[in-house]
């Protein structure tokens, strides 16, 4: 949002002229009314133009004289001050395709429009995509700087409380695990938006173009980070849930398959998943983790229906998956969807039962290297009255677990190879 600050200059100083008078005709007392309303006006980041059209219409009004009808906006005020500031960003920001570190300046000097709506819309888009996203299902940590952020982690399943007689002595035992696990962040950025700018000509026009901007910006960041903080390898990207867990050594239940519910051969361990594959996994995880708020399976949608749509031999539904408030939930735990885990198959990995509170997510959102930026100078753009549009966020993830000689907090469901 910019301020017409020569405006504001004008009008106060007018303002604080009548102020200074002792007494106002009735011609001054509108004014000075007028005056008063224009300045907050003008500070919220109404057009001047706008202003003194409302003055002009009151003055015709009051002389009987009515002036030409100008159509009116549909959008709302909020929206109007979102187009508004929108519009001068496009106008006025540049940068050039190239190294960003060797441009960076002050927040507004750089070339970044980061509104507070946006990133409430890169959340949103990103629950709808994976349940890593979530931070209702996971521990989500916002912050605004890239540091390694060590992440403290204990693990104290071995000690247990003993029975103490009246005159016995005192021990201390040591927390039986501790240590912690480093999350940095990754930067990561979608591919260019390119729209013309007569697009931006009005503010509906505007507002059009940044909703559509915004829906598929955010679409786009959801799928690349979700995906890999599901299984990324970490070798420049962030080190996946799954990937985590391998590397720590977490032995998979081997899938026995579907075939002792349906009777059919053709479900075997290395396509299906059966009832007793299911109880394995809710078997293996610690009682610990099993009581979390948090604990979840994770699967994708294709794996959920499949569950769904298994039959016994006598072709009934075994109502696996059952339903609590609208949610899928499977033994009373709630499924959460991520999209990006394996589909049923060879050697695929489609099912993780755990606490989703032992993973942290954590989204960077600064002033300098998140936010959007506009490309101009770029070959096609500017030449033929376009311009391109890149959305950065940085983002990461880690397993907060390190004490390899406690249960797991996770297990994970495998197809026989």
């Amino acid at each position: 949002m910019k301020i017409n600050l020569e405006a504001l200059r004008s009008y106060l100083e007018e303002l604080g002229d009548l102020s200074n008078k002792p007494t106002h005709n009735s011609q001054e007392k509108r004014r000075f009314a007028f005056l008063q309303t224009a300045i907050a006006a003008i500070r919220s980041g109404v057009d001047v133009e706008e202003v003194n059209e409302l003055y002009r219409s009151d003055a015709a009004k009051r002389g009987g004289v009515t002036l030409p009808a100008r159509s009116q906006s549909l959008l709302t005020r909020e929206e109007q001050v979102e187009a508004r500031g929108w519009k001068q960003f496009i106008e006025q920001r540049d940068m050039v395709e190239g190294d960003p570190l060797a441009r960076i300046g002050t927040y507004s000097g750089l070339g970044f429009f980061v509104p507070t709506d946006f990133y409430r819309d890169v959340f949103a888009a990103m629950k709808q995509h994976d349940a890593l996203f979530d931070e209702d299902a996971v521990t989500f940590i916002r912050s605004t700087n890239g540091r390694p952020m060590p992440v403290p982690v204990a693990g104290d399943t071995e000690v247990v409380a003993a029975v103490v007689a009246e005159n016995g002595s005192q021990s201390s035992v040591d927390i039986a695990a501790t240590g912690h696990v480093t999350i940095g962040g990754y930067s990561y950025s979608t591919p260019r938006f390119v729209a013309s700018i007569e697009a931006f000509e009005d503010l509906e026009g505007t507002l059009s173009v940044l909703n559509l901007y915004k829906r598929f910006s955010a679409d786009r960041i959801a799928r690349g980070v979700g995906a890999d903080l599901v299984n990324g390898d970490g070798t420049d990207e962030p080190l996946g849930l799954i990937s985590s867990l391998i590397g720590a050594n977490v032995q998979p239940v081997i899938a026995n398959g579907a075939n002792a519910n349906t009777g059919n051969s053709g479900d075997n361990a290395t396509n299906s998943i059966g009832s007793a594959d299911l109880a394995a996994l809710f078997q293996n995880l610690d009682d610990a983790y099993a009581n979390s708020p948090k604990v979840a399976w994770l699967m994708n949608k294709k794996t959920l229906g499949y569950l769904e749509s298994l039959v016994s031999k006598q072709g009934t539904p075994l109502h696996l998956v059952k339903y609590d408030d609208g949610y899928p939930c499977i033994y009373g735990i709630r499924v959460r969807i991520c999209p990006s885990m394996d589909n049923i198959g060879a050697s695929k990995r489609p099912v993780i039962l755990g606490d989703l509170s032992y993973w942290a997510t954590r989204l960077i959102v600064d002033g300098q290297t998140s936010g959007i930026r506009i490309y101009r100078e770029a070959p096609g753009l500017i030449e033929n009255g376009n311009i391109g549009l890149r959305t950065f966020v940085r983002a990461d993830g880690g397993l907060l677990w390190t004490d390899t000689s406690s249960p797991t907090p996770f297990v994970i469901l495998q197809n026989h190879s």
